[in-house]
């Protein structure tokens, strides 16, 4: 019995540390499910957000959970992220998932996180938008439909994650008739 138990513990070291080798070779890839993808969620101050709302912006709606160490992670590149497109119609979404408001308000002040978080406790908008993973991100274009996704963390910060997303923006800054 004690030789399973260090198996098991050994299996679960190895996974643990192979982890951050699949997060960290994440890529965003084009998304073809064009499904139902708007949603209605509370942030932690109980006031409504609606994909709808963001429309004229590109939105990275990312899925996330506090236990969640990739997800953690990931959070000061989003920062960073939106800081280096602040002068840009870019908006990011940190969708809770799975957990109690109260928690989550504790462990975004104790990281001092400044993104719009929103919570799904129930963790409808994470499976109707087919997540299976923790990090899941996509990247929404200003029509709302959505065009990238990726599961992990593709590193935020690096130059062709970077460019899909300005590549999004100047698309809708285009006039509609040079639109593709």
């Amino acid at each position: 019995m004690y030789d399973r138990k260090l198996i098991y513990l050994a299996l679960f070291a190895s996974v643990c540390l192979l982890s951050p080798v699949i997060v960290f070779s994440a890529e965003l890839t084009p998304y073809q499910d064009k499904g139902s993808t708007n949603f209605s969620l509370p942030d932690l101050k109980d006031k409504i957000h609606a994909l709808s709302d963001y429309r004229d912006k590109v939105v990275l709606v990312n899925f996330w959970a506090s236990w969640c160490m990739p997800c953690v992670e990931e959070m000061p590149e989003l920062t960073r992220l939106k800081k280096q497109l602040a002068d840009q119609p870019f908006e990011i979404l940190a969708l809770n998932v799975g957990e109690k408001k109260y928690w989550v308000r504790k462990f975004i002040e104790r990281i001092n996180f400044n993104l719009p978080v929103l919570l799904d406790t129930s963790k409808y908008t994470f499976n109707n938008w087919g997540c299976k993973t923790l990090p899941t991100s996509f990247l929404i274009d200003t029509a709302g439909n959505v065009q990238y996704r990726v599961r992990g963390n593709p590193e935020w910060n690096n130059e062709q994650t970077l460019s899909l997303i300005v590549k999004l923006i100047k698309e809708a800054e285009k006039p509609d008739s040079t639109k593709q």
